[in-house]
């Protein structure tokens, strides 16, 4: 990983993280799924800044990324249960 990358994460991590977490938790009620999708959204910062080069708002960005996989997990998860429940009518 490049130099520059890797200061804009650390940077952002020290400054984003808790108010990512905290955004989460508010939009999902769900501690550990905030926690996981803030996860994510830094890991793929870090596969992907270094080649495509740090963006102009880190933390929109990574708050961005965030909830894009919270909302994806949660509708997800909302199918899931759907179908679990249309199995059980049909069987």
């Amino acid at each position: 990983m490049n130099r520059q990358a890797t200061l804009a994460i650390e940077e952002a991590f020290m400054e984003e993280w808790g108010r990512i977490v905290a955004a989460l938790i508010r939009r999902t009620r769900n501690w550990d799924l905030a926690e996981d999708c803030a996860q994510q959204a830094f890991a793929e910062a870090a596969r992907r800044w270094p080649g495509e080069g740090v963006p102009r708002q880190p933390g929109a960005w990574l708050m961005t990324v965030a909830r894009n996989r919270a909302v994806d997990r949660l509708r997800h998860e909302q199918m899931r249960d759907v179908r679990l429940r249309e199995s059980g009518r049909l069987a």
